[in-house]
């Protein structure tokens, strides 16, 4: 389900959603989604469709799912991560305290969104599927199949999944190949590995390097590095949306945490108020000490 746009609508000129919600009274230049899309398809060199539907599946991917882990994220939850963190780093006044704990989370939740709409750019991109097989992307061309198992980063698959990975590549390349189909099986990382190699232990499967892969998806040079600049204009689809709810988590998190001077209270930090369940709504109350 696609975000509406409402015709014409602006959207802030790329900050993060952290700086939307301390914007000062400077005014911000806005783009119209419809400018949004004219901009990636010069940044991308892709042709309008597909620019498109990359901006539709950032709306889903990315600006969805962001939107409804502000939307549960509730002032006291801030106290939820070790306030050490925050105070071994000199952070005494609770606006920063506040600004370094919402980084952090939304650093965390993008993580995870931004590779699920990676992989969907690439079948975007490449034309391809994503089969009920296990593997995460399925590229025809003429006899030809590429099978990608795909990563976000070098490090983010331990043994079990790497293993898991292979065991798929290679299920789905022994059926392809029954019906006589020429396969190549592929492990592509989107970012951070700079050569393509073998593996050592299944020479059938090449580690792609992460330029290559996406030069081979897409037909585009440096086509890695153009998506890493249009997520700069991709971010004014984000930040004018969550702004009303980092404001909402700023003042639930300094009516908890601040002492009246601007300062974070160390023993609400240190014990953070529980909330209660009533018929009428949820009630705060403090921590038995």
């Amino acid at each position: 389900m696609n975000l509406p746009i409402t015709a014409g609508r602006g959207y802030p000129r790329p900050r993060s959603s952290i700086q939307q919600a301390h914007a000062t009274t400077t005014p911000v230049v806005t783009l119209t989604r419809a400018r949004v899309v004219a901009e990636l398809v010069v940044s991308l060199g892709l042709p309008r469709t597909q620019t498109e539907a990359v901006v539709t599946a950032f709306e889903e991917f990315v600006v969805q799912p962001m939107e409804l882990h502000l939307g549960r994220l509730k002032g006291r939850d801030l106290a939820k991560r070790n306030p050490m963190i925050y105070t071994v780093r000199g952070i005494t006044t609770t606006e920063d305290w506040i600004r370094a704990v919402l980084q952090d989370k939304e650093t965390s939740a993008l993580e995870g969104v931004l590779g699920t709409w990676q992989e969907e750019v690439a079948r975007i991109v490449s034309g391809g599927i994503k089969p009920a097989n296990g593997v995460d992307l399925q590229v025809e061309d003429g006899d030809t199949v590429a099978l990608f198992a795909i990563q976000t980063a070098t490090n983010t698959k331990n043994a079990g999944g790497s293993k898991h990975d292979r065991e798929a590549l290679k299920r789905a390349a022994a059926v392809l190949r029954n019906q006589r189909r020429h396969v190549e099986c592929y492990i592509a990382v989107l970012f951070g590995r700079s050569r393509t190699a073998s593996l050592r232990q299944e020479p059938g499967i090449a580690v792609l390097a992460s330029d290559e892969f996406w030069f081979r998806v897409s037909g585009v040079r440096g086509f890695r590095e153009r998506l890493t600049r249009a997520t700069q204009t991709l971010a004014c689809l984000m930040g004018e949306r969550s702004s009303s709810e980092l404001q909402r988590i700023y003042r639930e998190a300094t009516a908890l945490f601040d002492d009246g001077t601007g300062r974070v209270k160390i023993d609400a930090l240190a014990n953070p108020p529980r909330a209660r369940r009533w018929e009428d709504g949820i009630q705060l109350v403090l921590p038995d000490v």
